[in-house]
């Protein structure tokens, strides 16, 4: 732990904060935002993070989401091929340019979907995974409903300008958050810049990949009555930051203006790494078990983001009720970790017991009350002499 951070150990316990968030010191001119680092789950800054808009990038996130639930979960292997159908190879908008009765590498066909949004291979990953446009949008609403998307709803698989989506930015950065956290090892697939096949080379409509060199991901849409929606993400030493952008600016400034609102979260904010999972943090105290004292720490890993500046005035504290009482299960939540900056609790997380603690037998609760009374009777005696 940092050496600036110190740790008490306390006896009331708090009720958690959901999703913390940190003191708002983000300057922009951009009309809808949202900025949060991943890593804590914090979020930095947000404008207007609620208000409905229209975005194609819903649709395009929320497919990839459930394709790359099938990828893990082996409903599609990306080393397979599949025949590209009639409806697949009619699909309007943007294109792979596929052909009835093409043999395609599962792994191009996503591709295409990740850098451009081909409606093509869409559609034909959808026949392998669904069978029909209308099962697969049945699946994307009930992925919208275990994600806690509030304020989106899917009609349409295809994300043509003219058929956006209802949303928010709050929506699209939860969806974002699940796509990183929950398919880390496909996420890379979103730095990709062009793509290739059959000689024609597509590129991703996300100018921000060129930007900066640590931006890595995912989409930049338009959508004529939002202007330009982006949904960014940057990563600078193990720390990453998301964002989700709304404005109506030229492409220059648009770009201009998300790349600032990035900065400024990596300038302006840190992240502190407070605690690794499963590694003891403290020990408290145990009566009547097979051990006086047990071991606790987290299940996950919990970072904090709060101000540079204000880092030195972070404070870290356990509140638990003491002693405990046998029989403890291994992962019982067992006390609160707490973490305030100045006298504002930012942060409350469950710790566990990280092992178990049976009921003592009747003969070792026993020999532990003859020894309490033994200590108890020389210490009398011992005063006695002294008198």
């Amino acid at each position: 732990m940092n050496s600036r951070l110190f740790l008490l150990l306390t006896c009331s316990l708090i009720p958690a904060l959901a999703f913390p968030k940190a003191i708002d010191s983000i300057i922009s001119s951009a009309s809808i935002y949202m900025l949060g680092d991943v890593s804590s789950r914090t979020i930095i800054a947000e404008k207007k993070a609620s208000k409905n808009i229209n975005s194609t990038a819903l649709t395009q996130l929320m497919k990839l989401h459930i394709i790359f639930d099938a990828l893990e979960d082996g409903t599609l292997n990306a080393q397979d091929e599949l025949k590209i159908s009639r409806k697949a190879a009619a699909a309007s908008g943007v294109s792979m340019f596929l052909h009835e009765g093409d043999i395609v590498k599962i792994e191009d066909l996503i591709a295409a979907i990740v850098i451009y949004g081909a409606n093509d291979a869409t559609l034909a990953i959808i026949e392998a995974i669904s069978g029909t446009k209308a099962q697969f949008i049945a699946a994307m609403n009930q992925k919208a409903k275990e994600l806690g998307l509030l304020n989106s709803q899917f009609t349409s698989v295809v994300g043509k300008a003219v058929e956006p989506q209802l949303t928010s930015a709050s929506d699209l950065y939860q969806l974002a958050i699940a796509i990183i956290l929950n398919h880390s090892q496909l996420y890379p697939l979103f730095k990709s810049s062009q793509h290739e096949w059959q000689g024609i080379i597509q590129y991703s409509s996300n100018d921000l990949l060129g930007k900066d060199a640590y931006n890595d991901g995912l989409i930049v849409s338009k959508v004529p009555s939002e202007g330009t929606i982006g949904v960014i993400s940057s990563e600078r030493n193990g720390r990453r930051i998301l964002l989700v952008i709304a404005d109506n600016s030229s492409d220059g400034l648009f770009a201009s203006k998300a790349q600032e609102l990035i900065n400024q979260a990596f300038k302006k904010f840190t992240t502190i790494h407070i605690l690794e999972k499963d590694i003891p943090i403290s020990q408290l105290a145990v009566v009547g078990g097979s051990s006086e004292i047990l071991n606790i720490g987290s299940k996950k890993k919990i970072y904090v983001t709060v101000p540079r500046k204000s880092k030195p005035e972070v404070r870290v504290t356990i509140e638990a009720t003491q002693p405990l009482v046998a029989p403890i299960e291994y992962g019982d939540v067992i006390a609160k970790l707490i973490v305030k900056l100045k006298t504002d609790t930012i942060l409350t997380s469950d710790l566990v017991a990280l092992e178990k603690v049976r009921k003592a037998g009747m003969m070792r609760r026993g020999w532990k009350r003859l020894k309490s009374w033994t200590i108890h009777l020389l210490g009398s005696e011992e005063s006695d002499k002294s008198l």
